[in-house]
């Protein structure tokens, strides 16, 4: 007599529908990258837009960590958090009230602050980020995962190498080992 099938006893995980209120869209910052780098911007009937930006590719090549999927899922996922710590830090437009035309000694933020302490935690994460990756992969880090930038982009980062596939693969291997470092402290382990 063979066995009965038994169902697994993981519920079936649904996404939320998007509502006609909210539909699920690419971020507006995403969108503004898209147009700059000229790709078209369209979306069918009742679809998202879907912007693939190359560390998006990167994680869906699996570059991050071509032989484990978990750890480059992992890799991705840190990369996410610190897009979304640079967003909440508002480092490209702080909102801040300028007091220097009105009354002086006034309630509110001071110039050059941002009105939250969540800004402020944000930005003091992103130092801390900076101080533990280092001064010879952040500008990578910040270049493809915040920015959104190419790889072959962060070539003129290493001079020393004259053949473009070997500056890829030094740029590749700082990534990953930065995007290692900054794990723990974007909350995402393994």
């Amino acid at each position: 007599m063979s066995a009965k099938p038994r169902k697994s006893g993981k519920a079936a995980r649904t996404r939320p529908a998007a509502s006609a209120d909210h539909p699920v869209d690419a971020t507006p910052e995403r969108r503004a990258r898209a147009r700059e780098a000229g790709a078209v911007l369209a979306r069918g009937e009742g679809r998202s837009r879907r912007l693939l930006e190359p560390f998006d590719l990167m994680r869906a090549n699996r570059v991050l960590a071509p032989h484990d999927p978990k750890l480059n899922d992992i890799r991705w996922l840190t990369g996410e958090a610190l897009r979304r710590t640079h967003h909440r830090a508002q480092i490209v437009g702080p909102k801040s009230v300028d007091l220097a035309g009105g009354p002086g000694g006034a309630f509110g933020p001071r110039p050059g602050l941002p009105q939250s302490e969540a800004a402020l935690h944000a930005r003091d994460r992103l130092r801390a980020a900076e101080t533990r990756v280092g001064p010879h992969a952040w500008p990578l880090v910040v270049r493809i995962v915040i920015a959104g930038g190419a790889l072959r982009d962060c070539r003129a980062l290493v001079p020393e190498l004259a053949t473009p596939w070997r500056a890829d693969a030094v740029l590749t291997d700082r990534l990953r080992v930065a995007l290692d470092q900054i794990g723990a402290l974007m909350g995402v382990t393994r």
